[in-house]
């Protein structure tokens, strides 16, 4: 049971209860609900994968339903960093993250991803001074999700022209290659 992978409560206040709860419909919270995601009673301190997993298809679909599923959780993922900013933490890690710059962020991303999760692994490789690969045990399952954290975490670090692109490697890893201006040039 310790190497089960969960989802902490935080990610889903960030994601559910801060940004998307007006948007949650009755018959949208009851499927979430048997799926063991309950946003009526107090938070459990985490989530299995699965139910995460789950969940998110389901909010991605029900919300974004003209888009494929993977567009929809990349818009989840977008979302969850605007909620995740309006924590106590997850501001004060958006403001560190301004004052170091993005290069020093990406370098604290496994870090940042283990504050909402027991799983996540990245390996960073620095190409130049505003481009870098950065490599994740990112679960296919998510596709999508990650590509909108890391597109709204950097534009919220202050980058301009940021661009992404990802390598699936496996059902279970990826890379993501990152590309932006580099204000000192």
């Amino acid at each position: 049971m310790r190497d089960e992978r969960v989802i902490f409560s935080s990610s889903v206040d960030s994601l559910y209860r801060k940004v998307l709860a007006p948007s949650l419909t009755p018959e949208l919270l009851d499927r979430l609900r048997s799926r063991g995601l309950n946003l009526h009673a107090p938070l459990l301190a985490a989530y299995p994968f699965a139910v995460w997993v789950e969940c998110l298809e389901d909010t991605a679909r029900t919300l974004h339903p003209d888009q494929p599923v993977e567009q929809g959780r990349r818009m989840l993922g977008r979302r969850m960093v605007e909620g995740y900013a309006q924590t106590l933490v997850g501001g004060a890690v958006l403001t560190l993250a301004r004052v170091v710059g993005p290069m020093r962020s990406l370098e604290r991303m496994q870090h940042n991803f283990r504050s909402g999760n027991n799983y996540t692994e990245t390996r960073l490789t620095v190409l130049g001074p505003a481009q870098a690969d950065l490599w994740f045990n990112e679960p296919q399952a998510l596709e999508g999700f990650v590509d909108g954290v890391l597109e709204e975490g950097m534009l919220r670090v202050g980058v301009q022209k940021f661009t992404l692109h990802r390598t699936r490697h496996s059902p279970e890893s990826a890379t993501y290659h990152l590309d932006w201006a580099d204000h000192a040039s």
